[in-house]
């Protein structure tokens, strides 16, 4: 099971990374296209919605990679059980919005299916297949924070915590080491 989840948030942050691929490739093209006076159709709706899609889809993978932004300054002093259960609360609230998030996004994309939105640009697009990413994007960050949670429960540690402990070693050693403002 550990592997099929490493696999799907691996597979999702590699589709993340194609869809910015793509979003440079269409701007490329249509800064070449300028320069012939060949237009490209779109390019602007294409591109946020490629942007959308590699949003959506490298969340669960930077979660678990120890990647998004953290707010130590509580948590920093906490030890043992009070950390751990500080922990287990930001996760249980950080699922809570995962998953209401995930929700509304699948609903959005079956909205869109059912009055057969489009887009209004030179291509028109059915609108819930380009919101289909997004949505998955969140379905996977909602199973990656519940991942993250029952690891955190089980082990006591969260998977992300290694890069905690990087960064206070780091500031543990600056703050040790004499200032050189002065050797000026």
């Amino acid at each position: 099971m550990r592997r099929s989840l490493d696999l799907l948030y691996t597979g999702a942050g590699f589709l993340a990374g194609l869809f910015i691929v793509a979003i440079v490739v269409l701007i490329m093209a249509q800064i070449v296209g300028r320069w012939f006076g060949i237009m490209v159709p779109s390019t602007e709706d294409f591109s946020g919605w490629f942007l959308g899609a590699s949003s959506f889809m490298a969340l669960a993978y930077t979660l678990r990679s120890g990647g998004h932004i953290r707010v130590n300054i509580l948590i920093r002093n906490l030890r043992g059980r009070a950390r751990h259960g500080q922990e287990v609360a930001v996760l249980v609230l950080g699922l809570a919005l995962a998953t209401f998030m995930a929700w509304w996004l699948v609903h959005m994309v079956w909205e869109s299916y059912v009055f057969n939105e489009r887009s209004r640009g030179y291509i028109s697009v059915d609108i819930w297949i380009v919101q289909i990413p997004v949505a998955v994007g969140a379905v996977i960050f909602n199973i990656a924070m519940l991942d993250e949670l029952i690891h955190t429960i089980r082990t006591g540690k969260p998977t992300y915590h290694g890069q905690d402990d990087e960064m206070e070693e780091l500031e543990e050693i600056l703050k040790d080491s004499p200032t050189q403002s002065g050797d000026r």
